[in-house]
């Protein structure tokens, strides 16, 4: 037993993990090699690279042997706050090793800095226990996805409207929301304010807009900065969005079933997907920022 351990320390002594910036060292070669994967989505992965750029923070970790790239993690980093204290989040996305090179595929992982909240939501099933073994929770994210084409149409109140101009974007946000909005400045992200001119009441969303068997466009909600507003007018809100982004269906990501926003009906439907977490706070509230919404 002891034997074995003492081998597989002396085997992990060849490999060494490096982080990757963006045009960094190592970048183009990691390129080469993503490429080169059959099983990995190269265009999804190389959209998150071009549009979450946090210079402080690698874009992903490579396992080297005999300096050749044989593994890869993808990571988001971004700084989040609960409970009014900020937090390092780091998203992982993407991972995968060469078939010979397995023994090193935890390094990959342990290199992550242990003072950050780690997500993971697009893993194999046949991964669990590797997760559950490096310290990961199991939860169960529900995808909400509800038809409002046509069915909630409606007058609407003159006092409700949607502000999506970007220059009164940054007029009417703080700080950290105007720096949400410049990150997601890929034209498939929709940011806007939903209003009531009269209450003065308000909330940001940022919206993915993705397409279901290419022809229906869906707005699913990434992020809410006040979903009791949202929630208390969703028929105004399902109207209005029918309008200006001329989608049939709206979805949501949540882990929690009180945190949801959308109200279920005889046209939504409900899809489970397993996810993990490791070292999430007190008070700590899921959302997709700064993650893929493609599953």
């Amino acid at each position: 037993m002891h034997g074995s351990k003492k081998t597989h320390k002396s085997w992990l002594k060849n490999y060494k993990v490096a982080k990757v910036f963006n045009n960094g060292r190592l970048y183009i070669q990691t390129l080469k090699y993503l490429k080169k994967q059959t099983n990995l989505n190269y265009p999804k992965v190389l959209f998150l690279f071009n549009n979450f750029i946090n210079k402080k923070y690698p874009i992903c970790n490579v396992l080297l042997y005999e300096k050749k790239i044989v593994g890869f993690v993808g990571t988001i980093f971004s700084q989040k706050k609960y409970n009014k204290k900020k937090f390092l989040n780091c998203n992982i996305h993407s991972w995968m090793v060469d078939t010979n090179h397995r023994i090193g595929s935890s390094m990959l992982i342990n290199q992550i800095k242990q003072n950050c909240i780690i997500t993971v939501l697009s893993s194999l099933p046949r991964l669990e226990k590797t997760f559950l073994k490096l310290g990961f929770k199991k939860f169960n994210m529900k995808y909400k996805i509800i038809f409002i084409k046509k069915f909630f149409a409606k007058n609407i109140k003159l006092s409700f409207d949607i502000l999506h101009n970007q220059n009164f974007l940054m007029k009417k946000t703080n700080k950290s929301q105007q720096k949400i909005i410049k990150d997601y400045n890929n034209s498939r992200f929709k940011k806007f304010i939903f209003f009531n001119s009269i209450s003065k009441k308000n909330c940001l969303i940022i919206g993915d807009v993705t397409k279901k068997k290419r022809f229906f466009k869906t707005l699913n909600i990434i992020y809410c900065s006040n979903t009791s507003f949202l929630k208390k007018n969703i028929f105004i809100f399902y109207t209005l969005i029918q309008k200006y982004f001329k989608v049939h269906f709206c979805g949501e990501f949540y882990i929690n079933k009180s945190k949801s926003i959308l109200k279920k009906s005889n046209l939504s439907k409900i899809i489970n997907k397993t996810i993990y977490l490791k070292r999430t706070p007190k008070n700590y509230q899921f959302d997709l920022l700064y993650s893929e919404t493609e599953f």
